[in-house]
């Protein structure tokens, strides 16, 4: 009796939203490795032997390059001497250009590539405009991928409460055969498949709320203690280029092999290494000067810092490096592959009983 309701449950919540699940998965595949590829074709320079220019000589540079009514917010630097800086705009949104450090020329507009783009689209607003575009498609497909989200852990948990093995049928639950037709191959790949992937599968769907539902991210931070952190625009005008230099200077020497992010004011240093991929440590320095008049850990910022890290991180797969990008690919190719093979069996079992 236990079963069969959860049966019903699994059912018909999986037929109206399972194709936007797929499509979520789908998405999420491509979305997992946009920091290791987004830039590629857009950042590329030859060092040829070469040290790079003076970061205020490189600012000053692009400022004469970019319209008036544009002012520089900040600027990336990498460990990779042939990846491009990027210098960061006021305006419009997400606005940077990327600038060849050996020469000071700007080389191009930062532009997220299309594949990227399209399924940012899909993932996050179900092919809705962005809000730039257009505020209606974006709650609407928001609020779909939101709703999908949800009830994804419905489907998921009653798919393990169904799936559930005896002491006598465990050995059973964990084979696939591939000698008793099609039926059978993708009952048991939906069933196997399911199980093996769904922590993984529970993971991105239960941090992806967070984007979707004020009320959840307020629940997520609250039970670990914290709130909501406000979101860092970093958007004053860079001023006295010869001050950053001076900071950044003091900042590259004591981390040479960090990506480097400058603002006014202020630098991020990113941590390398497995676990949280959002983990920084920030130097605060005088504006006039360039003098460090703070360093603050990482581990010591604010928990609403560690917890927003951690969604992200634990939402992308990206806490071990390449070893869970490839284990999150894995598994959400196969999350798209269960409602597929879910309406198969439906069907299958449609026709069979209107046969019968």
């Amino acid at each position: 009796m236990g079963r069969t309701i959860f049966k019903t449950i699994h059912l018909w919540l999986s037929v109206p939203f399972g194709l936007i699940f797929t499509l979520m998965c789908l998405s999420g595949a491509i979305l997992i490795f946009e920091r290791d590829f987004g830039h590629i074709g857009q950042a590329e320079v030859s060092p040829m032997g070469r040290e790079p220019l003076e970061l205020d000589a490189i600012l000053t540079s692009v400022k004469e390059q970019i319209p008036q009514n544009k002012k520089i917010t900040g600027v990336t630097t990498y460990a990779d001497n042939s990846h491009a800086y990027k210098v960061m705009l006021n305006k419009p949104a997400m606005a940077a250009v990327w600038v060849d450090q050996y020469t000071g020329k700007v080389i191009g507009e930062y532009e997220r590539a299309k594949i990227f783009k399209v399924a940012s689209s899909a993932h996050r607003r179900l092919f809705g405009k962005s809000k730039a575009e257009g505020a209606f498609g974006a709650k609407t497909g928001k609020l779909a991928i939101g709703i999908t989200s949800l009830v994804a852990v419905f489907i998921l948990l009653s798919g393990l409460v169904i799936w559930w093995p005896t002491k006598e049928t465990w050995r059973r639950k964990f084979s696939i055969s591939t000698k008793h037709g099609s039926y059978r191959f993708w009952y048991d790949f939906h069933c196997v498949g399911g199980f093996l992937t769904s922590i993984i599968l529970m993971l991105c769907v239960l941090t992806g709320l967070s984007w979707s539902f004020g009320w959840y991210r307020t629940a997520v931070y609250s039970t670990f203690g914290s709130t909501p952190p406000k979101p860092s625009l970093h958007k004053t005008p860079a001023e006295n280029f010869p001050a950053w230099q001076i900071a950044y200077n003091g900042i590259k020497s004591v981390n040479p092999d960090s990506e480097i992010r400058m603002y006014q004011g202020e630098a991020d240093v990113v941590e390398d290494g497995a676990g949280n991929q959002q983990a920084y440590k920030t130097y605060r320095f005088d504006s006039k000067n360039g003098k460090i008049t703070a360093i603050i850990p990482y581990t010591e910022k604010e928990k609403s810092n560690h917890i927003k890290g951690w969604i992200y991180t634990l939402h992308v797969g990206s806490w071990a490096g390449w070893f869970s990008k490839i284990l999150y690919l894995i598994c959400v190719l196969i999350g798209a592959l269960l409602p597929i093979s879910g309406y198969y069996l439906w069907i299958r079992r449609l026709i069979r009983k209107n046969h019968d």
